[in-house]
């Protein structure tokens, strides 16, 4: 049995369809089919089974895709690590984070990070589904909100964050030290719409507080959202630690009392190998956020 065959037989497993499996991995489809006959030749069972166009695995083909994948990921494990031991931190990391609020954030962490790990490339990747990005390999380290234990994966929670309203320094409530969610009561605000992590948990919060709110414009950039409080066209509700980036646009952060709350935590695959820079990343992190 090669790694190549393997190789083969976990891209139909995917695809389940012989001609679109050997154009995903660039050969011809007779060549494909000859290889998995071998596979299936040398374990003495069938992989598959077709019927007209159609194929399915059968339950040998299962078993052996769950090992299979356990044995790819072992062999990039160990051309990671050796990569990282010859190669002087070069390499990639892909991070994904909830949009706006949380990737705006980084920057300054990603400037530090680039001086240690100058060769090393570094993707920030927004996302809305960063569980499956992580288990799907697809990143090699997810930042967002707390997620349910799961047997795949390593979790660090790194911070748990309070919101304000920001309003600009002209408002009726500037001046307080202090808001309760009746003060947010049909408020003009502008938000992120629907959808968005930090709405959805606004909204939440709102239901529990026996409130509504009054949108006047959504957006999805953070950047964006502050701009419009700055120009008095509403305020907003944010994660509190916000203003650190904010405060020169004359932007005051109002502490809500008994606010909403977030959980922030980082995870990866506990089977992947982990980089040298990878752990740099996430040690940076927990500093980042406990200042």
């Amino acid at each position: 049995m090669e790694i190549r065959q393997l190789q083969y037989f976990l891209v139909l497993c995917s695809e389940l369809h012989f001609s679109e499996a050997a154009f995903k991995l660039g050969i011809s489809q007779p060549t494909l089919s000859q290889q998995i006959r071998v596979l299936e030749d040398e374990l003495g069972v069938p992989l598959f089974d077709r019927i007209g166009k159609k194929t399915f695995q059968t339950e040998a083909g299962k078993l052996l895709e769950h090992h299979a994948i356990q044995v790819i990921q072992q062999l990039d494990n160990a051309k990671n690590a050796i990569a990282d031991l010859t190669n002087l931190n070069t390499g990639h990391l892909r991070v994904a984070v909830l949009p706006s609020d949380l990737d705006y954030r980084l920057t300054s962490l990603l400037i530090d990070f680039h001086k240690e790990f100058p060769h090393t490339k570094v993707q920030v990747i927004p996302s809305m589904d960063i569980v499956n990005n992580v288990i799907d390999n697809e990143v090699d380290i997810g930042v967002g909100l707390e997620i349910q234990p799961d047997h795949r994966l390593d979790r660090i929670p790194f911070y748990t964050e309070s919101y304000s309203l920001y309003v600009n320094e002209e408002h009726d409530l500037a001046g307080k030290d202090i808001v309760i969610s009746e003060d947010l009561a049909h408020l003009p605000l502008v938000m992120y719409p629907k959808g968005f992590y930090g709405r959805d948990l606004i909204d939440i919060w709102c239901t529990n507080q026996g409130i509504s709110i009054d949108t006047r414009m959504e957006t999805g950039s953070v950047a964006s959202l502050f701009q419009l409080v700055k120009e008095g066209i509403g305020a907003t509700i944010q994660p509190s630690q916000l203003i650190e980036s904010f405060q020169s646009l004359g932007i005051r952060a109002i502490p809500i009392r008994q606010s909403p709350t977030r959980k922030l935590e980082m995870f990866y695959r506990n089977d992947k190998y982990l980089s040298q820079a990878a752990k740099a990343f996430l040690q940076r992190m927990e500093t980042f956020f406990s200042k």
